[in-house]
């Protein structure tokens, strides 16, 4: 027998969330632990895992569905996006979220994406470490230097390895050099958003404009290999991640 999972509903519109709640009573394995307009709610629910699904609405007074998708994404949770706006989509591609629901929300389309997200929790392990979005820090010792600096991993835009030197790269253009091996720093960022893509390189791929077979098109325009050893792996989780 499957396992029942929970889920939350948050929209400031009561009647979708009357709708969702029609379509979902419909599908076996599945209840509403909550349905709520109030997004700290929310918030508080995920982070204390008393849901395992979470869709929510995009557009809302206070902070957005995006926001709140990007203040967990941390947690790797399943999040779906219900909106009329289909410009969201791409937008929620950079927030982890899993499925893209237009309004108003068809039968099938909540089917797909519940059985999507019931797919990636199975093939999810267990979270055994929680890691905090804004206030998660790392220390690295520069190269040639006694001095540590504090690197927010969400900040990191992708790692490089330059010989015996490692280079960070953040979003603002700074650098950061340390001489602790490549496999060494990336066990230090071991993060679900830092992903190793090639030998020497490693990405945030929240911060990936668009990628090919060959290579990753970065926000700030830089162009990261795809080493083919790594192609087939990084693309099959991407895919667990995108909006279908």
């Amino acid at each position: 027998m499957e396992e029942i999972l929970r889920i939350g509903l948050l929209d400031d519109e009561e009647g979708a969330r009357k709708v969702l709640a029609e379509h979902i009573s419909q599908i076996p394995n599945y209840n509403i632990e909550f349905s709520s307009d109030n997004q700290w709610f929310a918030l508080q629910e995920v982070n204390d895992r008393k849901i395992d699904i979470l869709i929510t609405d995009v557009s809302m007074p206070g902070f957005s569905g995006l926001e709140l998708a990007k203040r967990i994404v941390h947690l790797n949770f399943p999040v779906i996006l219900c909106s009329a706006y289909d410009k969201y989509s791409v937008e929620g591609y950079k927030v982890n979220a899993i499925y893209f629901i237009n309004k108003t929300p068809q039968f099938l389309d909540v089917s797909e994406a519940l059985n999507k997200a019931r797919l990636i929790l199975g093939r999810s392990k267990p979270v055994t470490a929680h890691f905090p979005s804004q206030e998660d820090v790392v220390l690295i010792k520069l190269q040639g230097d006694s001095k540590q600096v504090v690197v927010r991993p969400h900040e990191i835009l992708f790692l490089e390895q330059n010989e015996v030197t490692t280079i960070i790269t953040l979003d603002s253009g700074e650098q950061i050099r340390t001489r602790s091996r490549f496999s060494d720093t990336l066990n230090k960022f071991n993060r679900p958003f830092i992903y190793r893509v090639h030998r020497s390189f490693a990405v945030n791929y929240l911060k990936i404009r668009s990628f090919d077979a060959t290579a990753c098109h970065m926000l700030n325009g830089q162009v990261i290999p795809i080493g083919q050893e790594y192609r087939k792996d990084f693309s099959s989780y991407l895919e667990s991640k995108t909006i279908v």
